[in-house]
């Protein structure tokens, strides 16, 4: 049988379906208008201030005191389309019913041929915890410093190179997949310079200080028919209708209640952060003549041990089944046998609090680049890029003190009561870009761009955690020098994409195997998934 190891580590996925799922969200909420309006082709052609993240050389460029204000909002929405159950799965259910073990209402099953929908952002902040909004809103900014005359520019920034969540309604068929999940990084601190070593090549370095944070909220339940099996055993071969309180037998105590698939089983929330994450970046700049020029930089990968709380909170129809089986005379003798094996049996309890720890590393990011001058209007940018997204392989998730369900995971080893490790199998990644700007005159440049991004589930992995396949980032912005020396840029950028997963083909979603019932929620139905992204980002850079 399947462990709740699916539990956990489906809502650690799921959280990771925002940001770890895909290049997907490599450096979306940066906040930097020009490089979405280019397609993040700006390696070799560095944009301000957020040179400190795709390329600490191009601060080069920045001369004299100048400030740099930035704003960027944006929509995450996940989309799903819940069909009907498959021949097989559906003659099962039918099976059941016409048996009238039940009445119809056990049968009910809320996601069977409906719609999901997100209903807006949610976000993990430090102080406050997970946060909802209607939109990703998020005000950012830095400073540079060039003294005159001074081939070196010290700088530092604040952005986000991930700010991605959702939360759903209450009644949201999807919710059993997901209610809330939210992951933050916020680089708020990033100490950086570059140093002009002569007219055609630069360098520079950044040291970055981060907040991580993750938090999510996911309702569980079993979605496996198998469950039905129950109450045809309390009917026939245990004969419940017949128990006697006065003379009960041994199995009296598996007819104390019992629970459909498609009901609330459990509640699982947990927020975990850490305030201090050290990263480094360095980059290079290489312009060989006025019309051309190569870049490279490179983002070390950051560890992270988050920690934080969590609540697991048993359903009325968990703790119905469970009660009569603790209090029965055959469970104590059972949890006497299973404690000198070194394990234990689940109990009644109604809520379950305690620390959380999760062992993250954010994934090392490599990009070269060039930029060429091709008409004193026309500038073409090509940039190719690599995302280590491989180092995502396990995930480790510690509590303070045993869940219910976790306490079953033991007896096949994928987990201890108060431990597990959730197997992601995530891939590298290596992606192009390009981006082209026209200089309509000589205060307006206009841009457009497109960003291959392919996704790094590993193939024959999709699942409704993660929705998140391979497409095409569009952008398209301005730029606009104003009096005094000051430059605002804007930009939007929009990416889409689909997954169809017909039923049986989705492990952690909609898998037909009968001994799949711990964590597949959507048993034997088709699956499809629709995720865009929209994002409109503005700032200025001015002198001061």
């Amino acid at each position: 049988m399947m462990t709740t190891i699916r539990i956990v580590a489906t809502a650690l996925a799921a959280l990771l379906a925002t940001p770890a799922s895909a290049v997907l969200t490599d450096s979306l909420t940066i906040g930097n208008a020009k490089a979405i309006s280019l397609g993040h082709a700006v390696t070799a052609d560095p944009p301000g201030i957020d040179a400190i993240h795709f390329n600490p050389a191009g601060l080069a460029d920045l001369k004299g005191r100048q400030s740099h204000l930035k704003v960027v909002a944006g929509t995450f929405a996940i989309d799903m389309a819940f069909g009907d159950y498959d021949p097989e799965t559906a003659a099962t259910v039918e099976g059941y019913r016409n048996q009238a073990y039940y009445d119809e209402g056990y049968y009910f099953n809320d996601a069977l041929n409906s719609k999901s929908t997100t209903e807006g952002a949610s976000l993990m902040l430090p102080v406050f915890g997970m946060t909802d909004v209607p939109i990703l809103l998020a005000p950012l900014g830095g400073a540079s410093y060039s003294p005159a005359g001074s081939d070196i520019t010290f700088a530092t920034n604040v952005y986000s190179p991930m700010m991605v969540g959702f939360y759903r309604a209450e009644d949201d068929p999807g919710r059993w997949i997901g209610q809330r999940m939210s992951f933050m990084q916020i680089t708020y601190f990033s100490p950086s310079f570059a140093y002009q070593v002569n007219d055609e090549f630069s360098f520079g370095a950044a040291m970055t200080f981060n907040y991580g944070g993750v938090g999510f909220e996911l309702p569980f339940r079993g979605g496996n028919p198998s469950i039905f099996g129950l109450g045809e055993l309390q009917a026939t071969t245990l004969d419940c209708a017949n128990t006697d309180t006065g003379n009960p037998r041994p199995t009296d105590f598996l007819c104390g209640g019992t629970f459909t698939p498609y009901e609330e089983l459990g509640y699982l929330a947990m927020e975990v952060e850490t305030p201090m994450a050290i990263g480094f970046n360095v980059g290079l700049l290489w312009r060989p003549t006025s019309w051309l020029s190569f870049g490279m930089s490179y983002v070390a990968p950051i560890p992270m041990t988050l920690e934080g709380e969590f609540t697991w909170t048993s359903s009325d129809s968990w703790l119905g089944f469970m009660l009569p089986l603790a209090q029965s005379s055959l469970y104590g003798s059972l949890e006497n046998l299973v404690q000198v094996l070194g394990y234990s049996l689940p109990d009644t309890s109604t809520v379950t609090e305690g620390k959380a720890t999760l062992d993250i590393e954010m994934p090392e990011l490599f990009n070269l680049g060039t930029s060429i001058q091709v008409t004193p209007e026309v500038k073409l940018n090509v940039d190719y890029k690599f995302s280590g997204w491989s180092s995502w392989q396990d995930l480790p998730l510690e509590f303070s003190k045993p869940i219910n369900f976790l306490r079953l995971a033991e007896f096949v080893g994928e987990s201890t009561r108060n431990a597990l490790v959730f197997p992601l199998g995530l891939e590298d990644t290596w992606n192009w870009a390009v981006g082209m700007e026209y200089q309509w005159s000589d205060q307006l440049a206009l841009r457009v761009g497109v960003e291959d991004r392919p996704t790094s589930l590993p193939s024959g992995g999709y699942t409704p955690l993660l929705p998140m396949g391979s497409g095409k980032l569009y952008g398209a912005g301005f730029s606009l020098k104003l009096e005094g020396g000051g430059v605002m840029d804007m930009g939007v950028a929009y990416f889409k994409n689909s997954l169809d997963m017909p039923s049986g083909t989705s492990p952690l979603g909609n898998d037909t195997d009968p001994l799949n019932f711990i964590y597949n929620p959507f048993f034997g139905t088709d699956i499809k998934t629709d995720l865009s992204v929209l994002l409109l980002e503005f700032s200025i850079s001015q002198p001061f």
